[in-house]
């Protein structure tokens, strides 16, 4: 289980609140998310895409010594606070649109709570396609669930729940059609409020299409 000491290593908002609730949810996404890493095995590389701070990735390449761990983000300044906490994490500042990397550099690219901030998230799940992992790792929030949540606690009422940067709503079914064009599902799994999905790159089908 994760310990508060490791919440407390980060400057964000959501992981340096001390409500037991909210991280016992987190804890609970955590380890989901470490399942599905496991399961994803072999792996000895993985990409992070939206890293943010590092608090996966983080965990993760704490337990995963061996593994090698690269994080893309758009925002310089967290990816700086993640060099200081993980100095040997790799990073680059990066779009989820042009992640620059050649196919095959990873066994693993993961993008956790990414893809409901985008514009375009087809245009992201192509690029990560082109990268032709062995598995991949997508989590969104799960609507309307996320929203609920939101609106139990008071919080963003106006916007019905709905967070200022979140741009995409999600149900299980909705996810699903969204990674059919360039993933097959292996795994669809919940972690209230969040949902999360181990997949693989269709064989044969062209990145992008």
């Amino acid at each position: 289980m994760i310990p508060d000491s490791y919440f407390e290593r980060f400057d964000t908002a959501k992981y340096r609140h001390p409500g037991r609730v909210q991280r016992a949810l987190i804890r609970r996404f955590v380890a989901r998310f470490h399942a599905q890493f496991v399961a994803a095995n072999p792996v000895a590389s993985v990409l992070e895409v939206g890293a943010g701070e590092g608090f996966l990735s983080g965990w993760l390449s704490e337990r995963f010594p061996e593994k090698r761990f690269v994080c893309v983000d758009i925002d310089g300044q967290k990816l700086a606070l993640l060099r200081r906490s993980f100095g040997r994490i790799e990073t680059f500042e990066r779009s989820a649109y042009a992640l620059a990397f050649d196919p095959g550099t990873f066994d693993l690219v993961v993008c956790p709570e990414v893809l409901e901030h985008l514009e375009r998230p087809g245009d992201a799940l192509a690029e990560v396609a082109r990268l032709r992992p062995r598995r991949a790792i997508f989590t969104v929030p799960h609507e309307p669930f996320f929203r609920l949540s939101n609106l139990l606690r008071g919080k963003n009422v106006a916007r019905l729940g709905n967070d200022p940067e979140h741009l995409q709503l999600w149900s299980a079914r909705a996810f699903r059609r969204l990674l059919a064009p360039e993933f097959e599902l292996l795994d669809h799994g919940l972690a209230y409020p969040w949902q999360l999905a181990l997949c693989a790159p269709r064989a044969g089908a062209p990145a992008g299409s």
